[in-house]
């Protein structure tokens, strides 16, 4: 890479904002450099975001960072959790010196421990005195454990998929949703308003051979999401889904799934972009989809060419279906 603010664009597209901590450097305002056109995120920008908090977890690097940015240009605060103390020292120190004091909390904790999910909604409450929406970013990946024969590296069958995979994914991505939801909605129907915003994969990705554990997990987390929003009917909080619409240029993927600098990638053609699930995140953010619960958003189905943001939200729901069937 060729300058300093190259280096910055490729650790920001990485989320390896670690590095930053560990050699002082910080980033620059054009760090950041979104694959979606100006028009569309200017488009985002609705004036409701003004001052809007918003907790996103896994909020230091990949989609949580990236919703967290276009957030945070549209006006809003954001409270940022993560598992790693150094990447979210950098996040803060970046995030203030670009937009200013007092607009982002961040907290270090692990959401597959209900202690810390807890803490960290009451953190978020202490920082900015309520929690509009809640964004369930955090996940782990089955390829963190290619080693025990699961991910694309060893396509594994469930039999000799290790307990330590079941534990950890399922703690991380189905429990830790549960824990953070829970500690959160109470606030959110006190106060008649709210927004629960999780991160799924697709369908396709759910019964997939060789991923018997984050695949389901997902598929558990939509139907989970769906009842909440049933039983939050009519509280003035609404619950949804959002998804990439396939795997992404994140540091979610590993290097030995797809090789190229992460960043990268989809320029390649192998990915979609590290962003393309922000427009659908930010767009639930505001209060045009007040009301709107139960649905299902696919970024990479947002229409560039809508006239509006609501018509492009509109064009990237997935149709409903009364009684899902998965068999």
């Amino acid at each position: 890479m060729s300058s300093t603010m190259d280096r910055a664009q490729f650790i920001r597209a990485a989320g390896a904002v670690t590095v930053l901590a560990a050699t002082g450097q910080s980033l620059a305002a054009e760090a950041y450099k979104s694959s979606w056109p100006e028009s569309t995120l200017q488009q985002l920008r609705h004036p409701s975001l003004k001052d809007r908090v918003v907790l996103i977890t896994g909020g230091s690097r990949g989609f949580g960072w990236f919703i967290a940015e276009e957030l945070l240009k549209g006006g809003a605060k954001v409270a940022l959790t993560a598992r790693g103390e150094d990447a979210l020292k950098a996040v803060a120190a970046d995030v203030e010196a670009r937009h200013g004091k007092g607009r982002c909390v961040t907290v270090v904790g692990d959401v597959s421990k209900q202690p810390d999910c807890a803490r960290m909604v009451e953190a978020t409450l202490a920082g900015f005195g309520r929690i509009d929406v809640l964004i369930n970013n955090a996940g782990r990946s089955p390829q963190d454990f290619n080693g025990g024969g699961v991910g694309a590296g060893k396509m594994a069958p469930f039999y000799e998929t290790p307990d330590e995979a079941l534990h950890t994914i399922i703690d991380t991505n189905l429990k830790g949703v549960w824990y953070m939801s829970k500690a959160a909605a109470p606030h959110m129907v006190k106060r008649r308003f709210g927004k629960i915003i999780s991160v799924s994969t697709s369908a396709g990705n759910m019964i997939r051979a060789g991923n018997p554990i984050y695949g389901p997990g997902k598929a558990a987390l939509e139907a989970m999401t769906r009842v909440w929003a049933q039983e939050l009917k009519g509280t003035g909080v609404d619950a949804n889904i959002i998804l990439p619409g396939g795997a992404s240029d994140t540091s979610f993927i590993k290097q030995d799934v797809v090789p190229g600098p992460v960043g990268e990638r989809a320029a390649a053609g192998r990915l979609l972009p590290g962003d393309v699930i922000v427009p659908p995140a930010v767009w639930l953010c505001t209060d045009v989809t007040n009301g709107v619960t139960g649905v299902r958003a696919i970024g990479k189905n947002w229409d560039k060419s809508a006239a509006t943001a609501d018509e492009a939200f509109r064009k990237c729901l997935d149709p409903h279906v009364e009684v899902p069937q998965i068999m």
